[in-house]
């Protein structure tokens, strides 16, 4: 009998965050008046690695989020990474994530990285689109993101792409192909951070000066929707959808506009889901049958039921049905639903692709 390897426990985050204002030209995030923050202090390091210790036993990787470490000036960079190798070395992180922009992640001595514990970085490429990274005023090729991708996978590092529709000059289209041409590099894990005008950022300037409309919710999640099937599709892990400014970003800032929604990944995954319920069921329904159940991972059963119950209330009202019941099982495939006919208890729910009950 093939065994499966254990899982290995994902680990606690302790995050440090970096200010914008260093990145690379053309960040989305950096302020208008840049280098405006504080930079983090090295005693923050330890103290982020005890408050995640307090969250419970476990490994803990330490995450600094924000701006581009590598830009920091020398001494600071440096003193902060050495904070992070003490760490490490003292055995209180499994390993250190570092966020680098993609010209920094083909300039930094990646062997002193590893040395120092790298395991991830998260990698902010925001978009391929040459209109759109004229318009951001960044410099650098739109293949400088896959080659980033790549030289981080040849190191055995794991990647994490920043994806970011709406921004100025960009399209549903834009978005979609741009994610595309980035997969062929085959990055781990994304982040789909829809572009929001916050106050004190160029955008947020574009914005209330009428030189750039950002899209609203709908928009959002249909732009997110096509995205993130198409990353689930190449294997690739999304492990955010939508920024939160109060959280993300080392310096809380207004949201002047934009898709802004804290149930942005709800939106986005119960639209997935409905579609996906939707075929499960046409493919079983018969006239005269007014009970169904519809079978999911027990981690998707509130993207299933959308916003408020919408998406069953839907479905019923499409189908006409008088009960539609919701069962969890742990090995059904993530992302993906079945329908029998009756009401059926987690029990009676054959393995997904057995022969032995009618499903989808």
């Amino acid at each position: 009998m093939r065994l499966t390897p254990p899982k290995l426990p994902r680990p606690t985050i302790a995050p440090v965050l970096v200010p914008h204002g260093w990145c690379a030209p053309g960040c989305p995030y950096c302020p208008s008046e840049p280098r405006e923050a504080l930079l983090p202090h090295p005693d923050e390091v330890p103290e982020a690695v005890g408050r995640a210790r307090e969250r419970g036993p476990g490994p803990i990787e330490l995450a600094f989020y924000g701006g581009d470490l590598w830009r920091l000036p020398r001494g600071p960079r440096t003193a902060l990474l050495d904070a992070a190798e003490r760490e490490v070395r003292g055995g209180r992180v499994s390993g250190l994530r570092l966020t680098l922009s993609p010209e920094s992640v083909l300039r930094v001595p990646l062997t002193e990285f590893l040395r120092r514990g790298l395991t991830a970085v998260e990698l902010p490429v925001h978009s391929l689109d040459r209109r759109v990274m004229r318009r951001l005023g960044q410099r650098r090729h739109p293949v400088v993101g896959p080659e980033a991708v790549g030289r981080l996978k040849r190191a055995r590092v794991r990647s994490i792409v920043h994806l970011t529709p709406g921004l100025p000059g960009s399209s549903h289209r834009s978005a979609v192909e741009g994610c595309d041409h980035l997969m062929r590099a085959r990055p781990d894990a994304a982040r789909i951070l829809p572009a929001l005008a916050l106050a004190g950022t160029r955008l947020g300037e574009a914005f209330e000066a009428g030189r750039w409309t950002p899209m609203d919710v709908p928009q959002a999640v249909l732009t997110c929707r096509e995205l993130v099937s198409r990353l689930r599709a190449h294997g690739v892990k999304v492990i955010r959808i939508g920024l939160q400014p109060q959280l993300d970003l080392g310096r809380p800032r207004e949201v002047l506009g934009g898709p802004w929604d804290p149930a942005l990944r709800l939106l986005v995954e119960a639209d997935l889901l409905a579609v996906q319920a939707n075929h499960a069921l046409t493919s079983v329904f018969r006239f005269g049958t007014r009970a169904f159940t519809l079978v999911v991972h027990p981690a998707e059963e509130s993207f299933l039921r959308g916003p408020e119950n919408r998406t069953l209330r839907a479905l019923r009202q499409q189908f006409r049905l008088d009960q539609l019941h919701i069962v969890t099982v742990e090995d059904q495939p993530r992302g993906s639903v079945r329908a029998f006919p009756g009401k059926l208890l987690a029990a009676d729910v054959p393995p997904p692709n057995s022969p032995n009950r009618r499903a989808s």
